[in-house]
């Protein structure tokens, strides 16, 4: 008889892990769901709008739409919660919620009402409300002995009174918890200073913070820790920005660390620090200065992109720390490495370029049109359109020489919005310059370092 052999049997195929990724809109979340989705885990975004960046994506297999935060965060904690628990796996896979953008201290304070259906990857609520807004990050610094500006929250007019002695001036009014330098204000003497209190918005913005002004540049550090150890950093700067004065970086550079992590370790390390933070720094860049920390976003940042080109992928490490409790060996970081935000670094160079706001007005309807021709795919009509708008203007031959210089010290950098293998993503491009067009200023997202 004929020996009978048993045909193999296949190993059974474990189901996709799952992730649910906020702020759907975001250049951000989009970083997150190629990080993840290319190491075969599901994602699924989310926003309170139907048509986000993440909605084009090939790499997300679902969207849904939750309750506005800003109307009633209550309701969209609670329909938020719903729809994760509507989308739980009937299996033991990792299912995991990342926020990623304002929503990540509210879903960190009510993290007990997600995780009997799914882990919440943000550091501890108690541990965002040492660091957020930025009076309490002022205060525990000063606990803990970090380096920061000089900085005053008077409670009165006779206060402010008895502190303007005591400042040195140029100063800056910040309102608490704004990104993206919304609501700041530059002061050079006492009576700028006096006049723009009287103006401001406290209504809007939450009662002033007054700050001395740091020379130097803006410095970014983006970290990961776990359970208080520092376990992935990166850091870069903005080379270039869009509008000028108001810190959006389109073009960016990364830089050695090292100047930077001493603080964030002085200050993480004692919170137990467990997931990413983003620490704004303002430094001369003498190696023999301290660096002074400006801000600490408990979150991800608007430079995601420039992190993970540069070797720390810090999305799939945060998913790795939130499902085994161990966050993976980095990558080495490529220093020098640049990034940029195509549709928005050719309106900076041009806006540098002409050199007033003035020009860059005429030039602004001239890119209306030019924008609409690129939406229809004529790309060399829109060029046209931009050449026509700088012609006949005396400084023509400057403002050309100008604009090849920027655009040639850009044309190495990767760019934030193209994935070649994921192409419908750039209508996402369009919702960050229908804002810029409509608003006259960039979502928050963008700006938010």
């Amino acid at each position: 008889m004929q020996e009978r052999k048993d045909s193999p049997v296949s190993a059974p195929v474990e189901p996709p892990a799952r992730v649910i990724v906020t702020y759907g809109r975001s250049l951000m979340s989009l970083v997150i769901a190629h990080s993840l989705s290319k190491r075969g885990i599901e994602v699924i975004g989310c926003d309170d709008v139907e048509l986000t960046v993440l909605s084009f994506s090939r790499y997300v297999k679902r969207t849904f739409v939750h309750a506005p935060l800003d109307l009633d965060p209550e309701a969209f904690i609670a329909d938020l919660l719903a729809k994760v628990r509507r989308l739980q796996p009937q299996d033991n896979r990792p299912y995991v919620l990342m926020p990623v953008f304002r929503e990540t201290e509210l879903i960190a304070r009510y993290r007990d009402r997600f995780e009997p259906y799914i882990t919440v990857a943000a550091p501890s609520f108690e541990g965002i409300t040492r660091v957020h807004p930025k009076d309490k990050l002022f205060r525990t610094a000063g606990e803990m002995g970090v380096p920061v500006p000089r900085t005053w929250q008077p409670q009165s007019s006779q206060e402010l009174r008895r502190v303007i002695p005591s400042m040195r001036f140029p100063v800056l009014i910040k309102p608490p918890d704004q990104v993206g330098g919304r609501g700041i204000e530059f002061c050079r003497t006492e009576a700028e200073l006096q006049d723009r209190l009287r103006r401001y918005r406290s209504d809007r913005y939450g009662r002033a913070l007054i700050q001395e002004v740091v020379p130097g540049d803006d410095y970014c550090l983006t970290v990961l820790f776990e359970r208080g150890c520092l376990k992935a950093s990166m850091a870069y700067k903005n080379l270039r920005k869009f509008p000028p004065d108001s810190g959006a970086g389109i073009v960016r550079e990364t830089v050695d660390d090292r100047q930077f992590l001493r603080v964030a370790q002085q200050l993480l390390g004692p919170l137990s620090w467990n997931g990413i933070a983003e620490l704004d720094f303002r430094w001369d860049g003498n190696p023999g200065t301290n660096p002074s920390l400006i801000e600490v976003n408990p979150r991800f940042w608007a430079g995601l992109f420039q992190s993970v080109e540069s070797g720390i992928d810090f999305p799939w490490l945060l998913y790795r720390l939130t499902v085994s409790g161990q966050t993976p060996t980095p990558h080495a970081i490529q220093i020098g490495k640049r990034t940029k935000i195509p549709g928005l670094w050719l309106l900076g160079a041009i806006h540098d370029a002409t050199n007033s706001e003035t020009s860059f007005e005429s030039l602004r309807s001239a890119w209306r049109e030019a924008w609409h021709r690129i939406e229809n795919k004529q790309i060399s009509d829109a060029f046209q359109i931009l050449s026509r708008s700088l012609e006949g203007k005396a400084s023509f031959r400057e403002t050309v020489a100008t604009l090849r210089k920027i655009i040639h010290d850009g044309r190495n950098a990767s760019n934030d919005l193209f994935y070649r293998d994921d192409p419908f993503i750039v209508l996402g491009v369009m919702f960050i310059l229908a804002s810029l067009i409509r608003y006259g200023k960039l979502p928050p997202e963008i700006t938010n370092r």
